[in-house]
This record gives structure tokens, C-alpha cells and sequence, in this order.
């Protein structure tokens, strides 16, 4: 099962993590694989201001309907700040969709919809790999600010994981292996800051109707040491796993994780 495994996430990595989203009810992160005309998806709070920002490129103009989301560009950034023009929800207590066409310093083209729902503010990071600097290491395109230390430590731990390559300060601990609420426990990455919680989700966990969040819902109440608020959560296509479920890496920080039990 572990060479399963560890074949499974070499796999991924070779495959540029296309598959890849932090949904996250703490750090309202949502990292979102891109290529250049792709139609994206992602959850936005309907009270809070949203962040939409590119890694390695820059937002350089934004096309929208008139109605929905007042968008603001900050020009020298690259990013994006959302708030739903509207905070009442409409028929059956659900939000109306929203869509976005981004449009990039570097050429690249994003339809991006966004759906509203009651929850923290998010930051919606998007890559694409055509896009950064090693991509073109002779470019001479500016690289972007520095990202937030706290999102790019979460980025910088789930990418560690899909590659196996452990980081300074990090153990690596079996799973008991044995599942409950529809996910097995496979391994822990723990370090100073942060624990990597590596589960395979086999198909009743509930990655469906409730999505993301619902699932970082579920982590977070089993009855596991090291669990905790989910500061970021990597979802992995269907199949990724060791048995053909779906792997999944939830991030928390290891603070909260020594005092939520």
C-alpha cells in the first residue's frame, strides 16, 4: 500500500497539480490550477471582500456583467478585491452565481465563476505553470510582490507532500489505517508549525453536495490525534489513491491541533 501510495503522489506531481484546491474555513484559501482559457470555479463569501490574485502573473483588466460583484483592480499588486453588490440571497436561500473573464499581464485568458455563500472571506490564488518565471527563465517580465508568509508556508507544505520531499523540521507518521467517515488515514506530516494530514477518501466521504467544506468539516470532528481546524485542504482527482479513492491533504496548524482535544 505504501508503494501504491508513493507512486500515486509522484504521479501527481508529474502532473502539475491540476487537480488541485485549498477550499479552507480557516485561512479562506483556494489555490487553482490554470491553463490559458481554462473555466475555473470557486466559493467567495457573500458578506466578506474576496481576494483573486495570480501567482507569477498580474490581473491586467477584468470583464463582468454590470450587476453581481463590485470589483476593485489594484493596479500595482495585480489583484483583485470582490464584494457581492447584493447580501440577500434570492429564491430557496442560494446566492446567484456569478462569472468573470480575466484577462493577464502575461496573455492568458480566465473565465472564472464564483458562487456566493455564507463563510469567511476567501483568497482565490491561481497558477498557471505557462506562467511563472521557470517557464521562461529568459523573460524579462517582472516577477510578482512576495506572497502572504502564512498562504505561501500552506502552498509551499502541500506541494512537499505531492513530491514526497520532506521538509526541514518534518516527520513523517503511518496512519492507523483504518477509515472512518469515509476517509483512512494514510500518514501524518508533522512539523513545528503544521500538520499535513494525508487521507485516501473512498466514495462515501462527503466530497459531493457539501463539498470542500463539508469535508474539512468532517476532518476536523474525527476522532484523531493531530486533527484540527483545517487551515487548507488539497483534493486530488478520483482514482489517486492507493485502493482508487481519492487522496486528500489537509493542512492544520499544529498549535490548534495540541489544544482542540
Amino acid at each position: 500500500m505504501a508503494r501504491m501510495y508513493r507512486h500515486a503522489l509522484a504521479a501527481l506531481a508529474v502532473a502539475q497539480f491540476m487537480h488541485m484546491a485549498l477550499p479552507a474555513p480557516a485561512a479562506g484559501m483556494q489555490l487553482l490550477e490554470a491553463v490559458d482559457h481554462a473555466k475555473l470555479a470557486a466559493e467567495v463569501s457573500a458578506t466578506e471582500i474576496n481576494r483573486i490574485a495570480l501567482i507569477g502573473d498580474r490581473v491586467a483588466r477584468v470583464v463582468r456583467a454590470p450587476d453581481g460583484f463590485a470589483v476593485e483592480h489594484d493596479a500595482a499588486s495585480g489583484d483583485l478585491w470582490l464584494r457581492l453588490a447584493g447580501t440577500d440571497p434570492g429564491e430557496g436561500g442560494r446566492y446567484a452565481e456569478a462569472s468573470l473573464f480575466i484577462g493577464t499581464e502575461k496573455g492568458f485568458t480566465y473565465r472564472l465563476t464564483l458562487t456566493p455563500t455564507v463563510r469567511d472571506a476567501a483568497q482565490i490564488l491561481i497558477r498557471n505553470a505557462d506562467a511563472l518565471p521557470e517557464a521562461n527563465p529568459a523573460g524579462d517580465v517582472r516577477r510578482p510582490p512576495a506572497a502572504d508568509p502564512h498562504i505561501a508556508a500552506l502552498v509551499k507544505l502541500v506541494r512537499a507532500v505531492a513530491r514526497r520531499e520532506l521538509l526541514p523540521g518534518y516527520e513523517i507518521l503511518a496512519g492507523s489505517g483504518a477509515p472512518a467517515s469515509g476517509l483512512t488515514l494514510i500518514e501524518t506530516w508533522r512539523g513545528p508549525r503544521f500538520r499535513a494530514l494525508v487521507f485516501e477518501a473512498g466514495r462515501s466521504a462527503p466530497s459531493g453536495g457539501d463539498g470542500p467544506a463539508g469535508l474539512a468539516g468532517t476532518i476536523e470532528a474525527l476522532p484523531l490525534p493531530g486533527t484540527g481546524r483545517v487551515a487548507a485542504l488539497w483534493l486530488a482527482a478520483t482514482g489517486s489513491g492507493p485502493t482508487g479513492g481519492r487522496l486528500v491533504v489537509a493542512v492544520v496548524e499544529a498549535a490548534r491541533a495540541e489544544t482542540s482535544r
